[in-house]
């Protein structure tokens, strides 16, 4: 499930207008999305480290990195990618959607419904499908 969700979030980055990456951050985001689709999330987190040090408050490389945390289990790291990216963008969706996921893996599903909302609410496309899940299980913890 986690690699869908990483794989939907790598391809969806593309998608985003203005992004304006120069040259060698394209580059190194490129093979950051490749290994993290390949699993090799250490080297994917190189990379993404590596476009950072050129380009350090554009949000979708930390929502990127963090997807790579993510992927390697260190949900704290991720958080804190996903929170910066909000940070610098507060209008970008997807780390919204992204740390949804990590409080749904932790159990922590009213956490993780507020930020799905939050993701709907600026315009980010959730699936439908794991919101009822979701929702469904936080109604269930109270």
């Amino acid at each position: 499930m986690r690699r869908l969700f990483l794989v939907a979030a790598l391809l969806t980055v593309f998608l985003l207008p203005g992004m304006g990456f120069a040259q060698d951050v394209k580059a190194y985001t490129d093979k950051g999305i490749a290994n993290c689709e390949s699993g090799n999330f250490d080297q994917a987190l190189k990379d993404f480290n590596d476009a950072l040090k050129q380009k350090p408050n554009d949000a979708s490389l930390y929502d990127l990195r963090g997807m790579a945390y993510r992927c390697k289990g260190m949900d704290d790291k991720a958080v804190q990618d996903f929170n910066k990216a909000m940070e610098l963008d507060p209008k970008f969706g997807r780390p919204y959607r992204n740390r949804a996921m990590v409080y749904f893996d932790k159990g922590d599903f009213d956490k993780s419904l507020a930020d799905l909302k939050k993701a709907q609410s600026l315009g980010y496309k959730v699936d439908e499908d794991f919101f009822k899940m979701v929702a469904r299980k936080a109604a269930e913890k109270k």
